[in-house]
């Protein structure tokens, strides 16, 4: 049964890994277009970095640092095609190994938002 189940997620998780891929990026390309449309509003600049940082504490983002003009926030991110592929190649071990990653040793994804020049949203690393 575990072999029949193996044959089955190990192609979906590959699918599921590169449409998460591609979702993310989408995702990020709408975050620049709110962040822009909201650097154009006639505010202050303390009141456009609180609209930001509600937005990204609203998507489960974590706050690192703010100023008056920047703000970096940062998640982890988890794409649940890659623990379909581990469960795939090497069965609930595979699921063990990918929560300790997951959980000790992978980074959070940082990303840094500016308000006063272009491009106003950057992934550090």
């Amino acid at each position: 049964m575990t072999t029949v189940i193996m044959m089955f997620i190990l192609p979906i998780g590959i699918i599921v890994y590169f449409w998460d891929r591609k979702v993310y990026a989408r995702n990020m390309k709408e975050f620049h277009f709110h962040i822009m449309k909201i650097a154009e509003l006639k505010l202050e600049r303390s009141k456009k970095i609180d609209i930001i940082g509600k937005m990204f504490h609203q998507n489960e983002y974590t706050l690192v640092s703010r100023t008056d003009t920047s703000l970096i926030v940062e998640k982890k991110h988890i794409n649940i095609g890659v623990p379909f592929i581990m469960f795939g190649l090497l069965a609930y071990i595979g699921l063990v190994f990918y929560f300790i990653y997951f959980y000790y040793f992978l980074k959070p994804r940082r990303l840094e938002i500016t308000i006063e020049k272009e491009p106003f949203l950057t992934e550090q690393n």
